[in-house]
């Protein structure tokens, strides 16, 4: 199943809010929480969740939105939080011993978590404090979001260029500047960005 991090954040809205409530919130409630320019987005994305089988729709219902328990979640889905990295300049990750409990489908064995500080990716959506899950890989294609190693010690969150003489890694945020690195073995890609997770107060 191919859920987009926007998809994983709005379940784990869900999800929350039934906790704190008791009951699933509207569309328009949904809609609102997200900035989303329709109700049709909010029913696009419920549908790939649905389909995913991690929520059921009553029809006709205001508040019709189930979640669907899955009974390993909580027991066998954790992965490592390994630290910090933050999302406008590099900086070292700290090692810690935490670990979150995520989705099966955001689950395998060498994914691990981190948790990112500032807010130069805030147009992918990823903002200060949420925890990004990180597949380990070396390799990345041009504009895939990625853990970087730069200069051999700090680690950042960007999006990944691959250019004449050089890495590009690209904030999504205008207030940033991009992180020009060459040689391009200056850059260790560490591993791509594929969820999220956020923690609704």
């Amino acid at each position: 199943m191919n859920l987009t991090p926007r998809q994983y954040e709005i379940h784990d809205f869900l999800v929350r809010y039934h906790q704190k409530h008791g009951y699933a919130p509207t569309i328009a409630e949904i809609q609102k929480h997200f900035d989303l320019k329709s109700p049709a987005s909010v029913h696009e994305h419920l549908t790939a969740l649905e389909e995913g089988k991690l929520i059921r729709r009553v029809k006709n219902v205001s508040r019709g939105i189930e979640i669907i328990q899955n009974d390993t979640y909580a027991e066998d889905n954790e992965l490592p939080l390994l630290g910090l990295v933050f999302a406008g300049r590099p900086i070292e990750a700290v090692l810690t011993r935490e670990t979150v409990t995520v989705t099966p489908e955001l689950y395998a064995p060498k994914r691990f978590a981190l948790r990112v500080r500032g807010d130069s990716m805030r147009d992918e959506q990823i903002s200060d404090g949420d925890i990004i899950i990180v597949e380990p890989s070396e390799t990345a294609r041009n504009g895939q979001t990625v853990v970087a190693l730069v200069n051999g010690q700090e680690a950042t969150v960007k999006k990944f260029h691959q250019e004449k003489g050089h890495i590009r890694l690209q904030p999504a945020n205008d207030q940033y500047e991009p992180i020009i690195v060459k040689p391009p073995n200056f850059v260790v890609v560490q591993g791509r960005v594929v969820g999220l997770l956020r923690r609704y107060k």
